[in-house]
């Protein structure tokens, strides 16, 4: 089994704030000083965001993510469990964190900057996708809280799966969200205050989703549950259009309302660069690929379309129930992302893969467990565990007994696919027990100790 990971850390100076750009600037330089490292520019900017290196079949990458003060650091995939936290430790300590501590910065472990005020624009990474991305959000007034998207830690688990089961674990792991919102909160301690919620990532995925409708579809929850890889597609090609790329260059529809479904029906229309300047585009295939991304926060599918078909070819493929036969060789390679885990400690993050790994594994026993969990209901529950947290109740139980059901479903799984040995959902067995997650540690200790020391307990 193949697996990726991709985590987004906090970067802050030796006080705890913030990280401002000439200082990750320089930590990108450095970095391109290692061997077989290049920086690379933003397409539309030309600012430097980062750097990369070929490692075995992939590319290791290391530059920014939304914003200048998150570094995020993605591996190529290796095979099985024990390979990929090998990899994961020896490039956090004998490239990331040394090149940090060289510019006078640090990686905080879980939450967000607890010093920073609010970032906003000005720490807006300089990339021409999330430039766009914000104008989108601008595009209502009103939708758009800049202190909701400060820098956070979380990590990602890319997980290679079976196409036949792709849909049905997207199902299981959205249904799963609130469980996996009472264990692994973020930090709510924000400006040097706790907040009332206790993800501040998942509350700007909440406020911008239930505010904005060019994202309400895209954020949080999907509108229904999937039968098929097929029925997947077509609900994402419904949705408006989210931007389309020609040579570096990014555009977004003249219609707003323009969804990929009517542009490949058109096969052209009417867009606009981030200056204003329109031009009209031809629909192709792979504008039908950038189509198919959501932005759950437990969950979503990566596929790869074979660009040697027609617009018309994956469309006639997807309507057939037959979307295996336009997916880059036959579907392998597609996989699910596993997202907005929290990074902690390194034994702790590991834990998160090997119960994911179990839980998939263990699919049938996870889907009928969870199956009292409908959407509306996980939707509801989301949001009581970002406040209350194991402590939520659903469907008539408290979110520590399903946390313990699920612990047992996880063991199972493990036991029979032995894709990681069950002594490594320790940590989370042990948070379960304590009905801790990271945000009461955080807040714990800030009350306690103060701003000062909860900063130096999030160092890595």
């Amino acid at each position: 089994m193949n697996i990726g990971i991709e985590s987004e850390l906090p970067v802050v100076d030796h006080s705890g704030t913030a990280a401002d750009s000439p200082p990750v600037h320089a930590f990108f330089q450095r970095l391109a000083g290692h061997e077989g490292f290049d920086t690379y520019r933003d397409g539309t900017t030309g600012t430097v965001v980062g750097v990369r290196a070929k490692r075995g079949d992939g590319t290791l990458d290391i530059g920014n993510d939304y914003g200048i003060c998150t570094v995020e650091m993605a591996l190529p995939p290796e095979d099985g469990f024990a390979r990929s936290r090998a990899a994961w430790n020896g490039t956090l300590d004998s490239l990331l964190l040394p090149a940090l501590r060289a510019e006078g910065l640090s990686a905080l472990a879980h939450g967000c900057q607890p010093r920073t005020e609010t970032l906003g624009r000005p720490y807006l990474a300089d990339k021409g996708h999330y430039t766009f991305w914000l104008a989108q959000a601008e595009r209502r007034p009103g939708h758009y809280a800049p202190d909701a998207w400060p820098g956070f830690a979380a990590v990602q688990f890319n997980i290679d799966v079976p196409l036949a089961d792709v849909v049905p674990a997207c199902n299981t792991l959205i249904a799963m969200t609130p469980l996996l919102c009472a264990w692994g909160a973020n930090s709510a301690v924000f400006g040097g205050r706790v907040q009332p919620w206790q993800s501040l990532r998942l509350r700007g995925y909440t406020e911008l989703a239930a505010t904005n409708p060019f994202f309400a579809d895209r954020l949080l929850y999907p509108r229904r549950t999937y039968r098929n890889l097929s029925d997947y597609m077509r609900d994402a090609w419904a949705l408006p259009v989210f931007e389309v790329v020609r040579q570096g260059t990014i555009y977004r529809p003249v219609d707003p309302e323009l969804t990929t479904e009517g542009f490949a029906a058109l096969g052209e229309a009417e867009f606009t660069d981030v200056h204003g300047a329109k031009r009209s585009l031809r629909c192709t295939t792979p504008d039908l690929a950038s189509g198919l991304v959501f932005y759950w926060p437990a969950v979503r599918v990566r596929m790869r379309l074979d660009e040697s078909c027609s617009v018309q070819e994956v469309l006639d493929a997807v309507d057939a129930g037959r979307p295996e036969a336009v997916l880059r060789d036959a579907g392998r390679g597609t996989f699910i992302e596993v997202r907005q885990l929290p990074t902690m400690g390194r034994e702790e993050t590991f834990a998160w893969l090997a119960i994911v790994l179990g839980w998939l594994d263990n699919l049938t026993a996870c889907r009928e467990l969870f199956a009292p969990w409908t959407l509306d209901v996980s939707r509801a529950a989301t949001e009581q565990a970002q406040t209350r947290g194991w402590h939520t109740e659903v469907v008539g139980a408290r979110m520590d007994a399903w946390g313990e059901r699920a612990l047992r479903a996880a063991r199972e799984g493990l036991r029979r696919g032995g894709a990681a040995d069950v002594t490594e959902l320790e940590p989370l067995e042990r948070r379960l027990t304590d009905l801790r997650n990271p945000a009461a540690d955080a807040v714990d200790l800030l009350r306690r100790d103060g701003i000062e020391a909860l900063v130096e307990h999030l160092r890595m």
